[in-house]
């Protein structure tokens, strides 16, 4: 497994309105085969997504505005 990119952004926590940084991380795991593992600042709600080469593409090339949503 080997980390392809990062993204990292701010987003404002809806529930104590304070801002909060979040890190998504892509790792390519096979041929064909990407690991998406996104974590929203502190919480415990980290999330994991099985991508093929054109969902790992496609979130690779968003925009700034677009972080935290795949």
């Amino acid at each position: 497994m080997r980390l392809v990119a990062t993204h990292e952004y701010s987003f404002l926590d809806v529930q104590t309105f304070t801002e909060r940084r979040a890190c998504d991380r892509l790792f390519r795991y096979g041929e064909n085969s990407f690991l998406l593992h996104m974590t929203p600042g502190e919480s415990e709600n980290d999330q994991l997504f099985w991508l093929n080469s054109r969902e790992a593409l496609l979130w690779i090339n968003q925009g700034p505005d677009e972080y935290g949503s795949i």
